[in-house]
């Protein structure tokens, strides 16, 4: 799908030319790389402490969210030929026909399906959720630092963690497209791997000293959410995904870089999730290496210095559609000396992800959860759905009975799990504090 000759002079044509750059730059390879190091990570060591509030039904649970996640991620990008199929044979001199041409960003798709409300709706939630993940790697991160080496340095608090991990990621700043992220995201993907193989292995080497206690299916509908809520993060990846695609240079390879990078993800977080569960029972925690039977693990370290090397890169991922669009509506890249000005802009981030890990450094596990409920949630299934439903029929293409039919069964069940998972998290955070 190329994009149309019509050049975007919109209120959003700024942010569209960084979403859809002239001179892509990323290739499919690197793409699959951003898609991945995006989903595998933090979510990743989620996944058996899902399990542990769910119950073995959770393999299913992710196994059909994994399968639902890709089917949006494809619609999602679909949108766009749908709404270029509707341009198309539409006065290109009309104002509102200029703002829409060419569509690249999500929010243009949200504008296309439900005018300004839908645009404004979906830059909320996108760049809410986006920023969030970015606090949440900047806490882990932090917590990661202290867990390293707090035994050997007392002044080593997690607010001081959390400071050093700002600062290591502040490097970033230097990064400005998906296409140079993509060289991090290719070192990122062997380190996540060789995470989740040692801590697999570690788990089997060291078991619980009494046997773990698992259910098929727990009946706590708080639970339950809190579970769906973990599954989400081994795919939240929707809300940069029109970023990666606007970079590549070979954009009719994307459907299949997303299935064959779904299938790798699951290859990763399955087993994790599934040894995870077997030997530590309702007592693995979040994230999976603050389990007490694998504190006797030598390697544990390792572990932890996996992670926070691969937040390191993934930090610059998530920032990167927002950071972006805010230079973008800035027009950052037009002032005298950009590097100067995107330096201090992002560096606010950056300040922002610190203070806000700094508050709720103690409620790690719930705030992971409210993140990807609220925000989340609404990306990954509500608002695809709903666009692709309401742009074929615009395209004059309706969706058969069936289509919509499960169509409306991801947005159902995703809006069910949000609202308990929204619930559960503002529940153990208030527990917490």
């Amino acid at each position: 799908m190329q994009p149309m000759e019509l050049k975007a002079r919109g209120p959003g044509g700024a942010a569209r030319a960084v979403a859809n750059p002239e001179h892509p730059t990323s290739s499919t390879l690197g793409a699959a790389f951003n898609v991945f190091c995006t989903v595998v990570g933090t979510g990743m060591l989620q996944q058996a402490y899902g399990a542990a509030e769910t119950g073995w039904v959770g393999v299913a649970i992710m196994l059909v969210m994994g399968a639902a996640s890709c089917y949006t991620a494809i619609i999602l990008i679909r949108c766009f030929g749908l709404i270029e199929e509707i341009l198309a044979g539409q006065d290109a001199s009309d104002p509102k026909v200029r703002a829409l041409a060419p569509a690249v960003t999500y929010g243009d798709i949200g504008e296309a399906a439900f005018g300004r409300a839908g645009q404004v709706t979906v830059q909320v939630l996108m760049h809410t959720s986006l920023v969030l993940v970015g606090v949440v790697y900047n806490l882990l991160g932090g917590l990661n630092l202290v867990n390293i080496f707090g035994s050997r340095a007392e002044w080593l608090t997690p607010e001081v963690g959390i400071a050093i991990m700002a600062g290591a990621v502040w490097f970033h700043v230097f990064l400005k497209s998906m296409g140079e992220v993509a060289a991090v995201s290719a070192i990122n993907t062997v380190v996540t791997v060789t995470l989740a193989v040692t801590i697999v292995v570690e788990s089997l080497l060291h078991p619980p000293a009494e046997p773990p206690r698992t259910t098929w299916v727990s009946l706590d509908p708080m639970k339950l959410g809190s579970g769906f809520a973990a599954f989400i993060l081994a795919f939240d990846v929707h809300a940069v995904l029109p970023t990666i695609y606007g970079a590549m240079r070979t954009k009719e390879h994307y459907e299949p870089m997303v299935r064959g990078t779904y299938v790798a993800v699951l290859a990763v977080t399955l087993p994790m999730l599934v040894v995870g569960y077997a030997v530590y029972g309702e007592a693995v925690q979040s994230p999976v290496y603050n389990t007490p039977a694998l504190a006797r693990s030598s390697l544990l370290k390792v572990m932890v210095g996996l992670i926070t090397a691969h937040l390191l890169g993934a930090y610059a991922i998530v920032l990167n559609p927002t950071e972006r669009a805010l230079e973008a509506t800035l027009g950052i890249d037009n002032l005298r000396l950009p590097l100067l000005w995107r330096m201090c802009l992002r560096t606010m981030f950056v300040l922002f992800t610190y203070g806000v890990a700094v508050v709720f450094q103690n409620s790690f596990p719930p705030l992971l959860d409210l993140v990807s409920a609220l925000t989340a949630a609404p990306t990954m299934f509500l608002c695809p759905c709903m666009f692709y439903i309401t742009l074929s029929a615009k395209a004059g293409r309706p969706l058969s009975h069936a289509q919509l039919a499960g169509n409306a069964m991801i947005m159902g069940v995703s809006l069910v799990g949000a609202v308990f998972g929204i619930v559960g998290a503002i529940q153990s955070m208030i527990a917490t504090w």
